[in-house]
């Protein structure tokens, strides 16, 4: 109970503090933390996700995003969300802290994940703005490096409980974080919204893509739909690029498409799953969006893995302008037609086979979460 009451204290903007002196019980003495406490809880209907302030500055003038609230438990480096005047709409970077606080009411929020990312040249350019069906978390595998691989090998990674590359792993062998699958009836509402926008580009990204000699490498950027690879490592490479994505695809039966870069979505989406496990939000209102600020491997074989990565590309600035671009629509069209949004849009089938939700089936019910959990086991999973 003693614990309960001061985390409970400490999300609301008070701390309770364990004072001792020798000889005498222990008590708790109540001091105010350094938070802006808004007078009433905040219920937005959107809430945009950015990683870091290049992504989050853009949004700030569109929507006049300038009543902070602090929340504990935010990051040290944007440790505020910041919300409109009528609190309606708001952006913050750190997505758990955020559903444990008392201080917003997330149960009915829509969620805009927005930031930039690298790209896969087979599936978009420099500024091309993907909305993602999965998230897949490439670099939760094995690892071997590829100069001491077994000579049969094309990889140095290979996944968790198995044997060699290409092998499936057990559900009892899975972090939970690998894959997630999020609404695509809410992927296609968000896509045809964004459509028919024009997205911005650049001189320095039209003369690098110039490079490319095949599309869609070298056309102007536009919307689409295709998957993001998330790691911790900000990697680069045909050889790397191409083994995430052969990973995309077993994790997923060959439905998701390797295309953008990034590093945080996952850990967003996980927290989002467990929130929605308890009742803290709903994750079938998630959109998630990346746009290309850079290509993932070089143009051609002329070209080595580390010039490309060092090369002015071109890429950044249109990235961060479509962010706003590509998002804009889908945030607008939930404000204006709240009623239609508010009681939520229906999910996919969640029958056998699917992998809405984390590929656990934590938030999955009735057959899907019965059935996606019987898998033959590994040979490793057999191992005695």
């Amino acid at each position: 109970m003693r614990f309960t009451t001061s985390l409970l204290a400490l999300l609301s903007g008070a701390a309770l503090v364990l004072a001792k002196t020798p000889g005498t019980p222990v008590r708790f003495e109540r001091r105010a933390c350094p938070s802006a406490v808004p007078s009433t809880t905040v219920k937005p209907k959107v809430m945009i996700v950015s990683m870091f302030s290049y992504e989050r500055a853009p949004w700030i003038p569109v929507y006049g995003l300038t009543n902070n609230i602090t929340i504990p438990g935010l990051s040290p480096l944007y440790p505020v969300v910041a919300c409109n005047h009528a609190g309606s709409i708001c952006i913050v970077t750190t997505v758990m802290a955020l559903t444990l606080s008392p201080l917003i009411d997330l149960t009915t929020t829509y969620w805009l994940i927005a930031g930039i990312a690298g790209i896969n040249p087979y599936q978009g350019t420099l500024g091309t703005a993907a909305f993602a069906r999965f998230a897949v978390q490439v670099a939760l595998q094995y690892e071997l490096d590829a100069r001491q691989m077994p000579a049969n090998w094309t990889t140095g990674y290979w996944a968790l409980g198995t044997d060699q590359p290409g092998e499936i792993p057990a559900v009892s062998h899975l972090y939970g974080t690998e894959v997630f699958e999020l609404n695509t009836n809410l992927l296609a509402k968000a896509l045809e919204l964004s459509s028919g926008v024009t997205l911005n580009d650049s001189t320095g990204a039209i003369a690098y893509r110039a490079k490319f000699d095949y599309a869609p490498a070298n056309l102007p950027p536009v919307v689409t739909q295709c998957d993001v690879a998330t790691s911790d490592v900000y990697y680069a490479g045909t050889l790397l690029s191409e083994s995430f994505g052969n990973y995309t695809a077993l994790m997923t039966n060959n439905e998701g498409v390797y295309c953008t870069t990034a590093q945080e979505d996952n850990a967003s989406l996980e927290s989002l799953v467990r929130a929605h496990q308890f009742g803290l939000a709903d994750y079938a209102r998630v959109v998630l969006l990346r746009t290309a600020s850079d290509f993932d491997r070089a143009p051609n074989n002329e070209v080595s893995a580390y010039d490309a990565f060092e090369a002015e590309q071109g890429g950044f600035t249109p990235a961060i302008e479509n962010l706003v671009i590509a998002g804009k629509p889908f945030v607008d069209d939930v404000i204006a037609n709240w009623a239609s949004y508010a009681p939520g849009i229906p999910t996919q089938d969640q029958s056998d086979g699917s992998f809405y939700g984390d590929d656990l089936g934590t938030i999955r019910t009735g057959a899907g979460l019965a059935k996606r959990r019987v898998q033959h086991p590994s040979k490793r999973a057999l191992r005695v």
